[in-house]
C-alpha cells in the first residue's frame, strides 16, 4: 500500500503521546526506544483547544494552540488505529517501520482528537505542532498603571505596561521532547495595541512599583491623550525552534490577552470669590 492515503479504522475520543512502533514504557514519564535509549516527555495529556475564549468586563486570553490538522499530514498519509495497537496487527503492506504515532484534530473540530500513524520524516512538522499543542503555551499576565482590578487611568500621565509574572508557559523558554523529536518555544516580542490607534512592540517591560511616581516607563508605555473607554490587548509572538528525524525548523505563532481601561481627565474649575 504505497499510495498516499488516510484510512480511518477508528475514531478515538482522547490521544496525547509521540511514540516510535513498539515503544517500552520506562519509570518517570520517559519514552523509551527498542535500543534502551530513552527521552523524558511531558506526560499530562492535552486538554483539546477551543478558539480564543469570548471577551468579558474583566478581559479576555486566547486558548493554547490547538493540534494539527489529520488531514494536514502529507506524503504517505496516515493511518489511524485503536490505542496500543501495532501497525504490524493490521492487513498492511509496504514498510512502516520508524512510522510514529501522534494526535491530531478530525472533521469533528477542536474536540475531535483522533491517533494518526505517520512517517515522521515525511510529517516532520506537523509531528512537532503536536508536541507544541501539547506545550499549552498561554497568553500573559497584563501588568499596567493604574495598578487594580479596574483601573482608571488619566490623560496625560504615563501609562506602563509589562509582563506580569513571566513564566515558562507564558513567556519561555518551554522545551518538550518525545521520541526523535525535540521542541524548544519562548516569546520574540510583545505587541500592545492600545486601543486608540497606537501599537507599540516591546519586551517584558518594567514593573511599576510605588515610588515611581508618574515618571514614564524606561522600557514600555503610553500616553492617552483623550479621556474613553479603551480596550488594551497584549498579543505575545512566540518562536517555536524543533529538530527531529533529520531535519529543523520553526513554528510562529501568537497568543493574546485584553482587559478594559477607563482613561478620564482632571477637570479643574477656577471660581471667583
Amino acid at each position: 500500500m504505497k499510495r498516499a492515503t488516510m484510512t480511518i479504522l477508528l475514531a478515538l475520543a482522547a490521544a496525547w503521546l509521540v511514540l516510535p512502533i513498539n515503544p517500552a514504557n520506562a519509570e518517570g514519564g520517559a519514552n523509551c526506544l527498542g535500543d534502551g535509549a530513552c527521552t523524558v516527555i511531558d506526560s499530562a495529556p492535552p486538554v483539546p483547544a477551543k478558539r480564543p475564549s469570548v471577551g468579558s468586563s474583566k478581559g479576555a486570553k486566547d486558548r493554547a494552540p490547538e493540534l494539527p490538522s489529520c488531514a494536514g499530514f502529507g506524503g504517505r498519509g496516515g493511518i489511524v488505529v485503536l490505542p496500543g495497537m501495532d501497525l504490524s496487527d493490521l492487513p498492511l503492506d509496504g514498510d512502516y517501520s520508524g512510522w510514529v504515532r501522534v494526535s491530531c484534530l478530525g472533521a469533528g473540530g477542536p474536540d475531535d482528537v483522533l491517533w494518526l500513524w505517520t512517517d515522521p520524516g515525511v510529517n516532520a512538522e506537523q509531528v512537532a505542532r503536536t508536541l507544541l499543542a501539547r506545550m499549552r503555551l498561554q497568553p500573559i499576565e497584563m501588568g499596567l498603571t493604574p495598578k487594580g482590578a479596574d483601573p482608571v487611568a488619566l490623560v496625560g500621565l504615563p501609562v506602563w505596561l509589562w509582563v506580569d509574572d513571566p513564566a515558562r508557559l507564558t513567556w519561555g523558554p518551554s522545551s518538550i521532547s518525545a521520541g526523535g523529536m525535540s521542541l524548544t518555544a519562548r516569546v520574540e516580542a510583545v505587541v500592545w495595541e492600545m486601543g486608540d490607534g497606537t501599537t507599540i512592540r516591546c519586551g517584558r517591560g518594567t514593573v511599576w512599583r510605588p515610588g515611581l511616581g508618574a515618571s514614564p516607563s524606561p522600557t514600555c508605555g503610553h500616553v492617552y491623550e483623550r479621556q474613553g473607554s479603551y480596550t488594551v490587548r497584549a498579543t505575545t509572538q512566540w518562536v517555536a525552534q524543533w529538530r527531529g528525524y533529520g531535519q529543523s525548523g520553526t513554528i510562529r505563532l501568537s497568543l493574546a490577552s485584553s482587559r478594559p481601561l477607563d482613561v478620564a481627565e482632571i477637570q479643574v474649575i477656577v471660581t471667583r470669590r
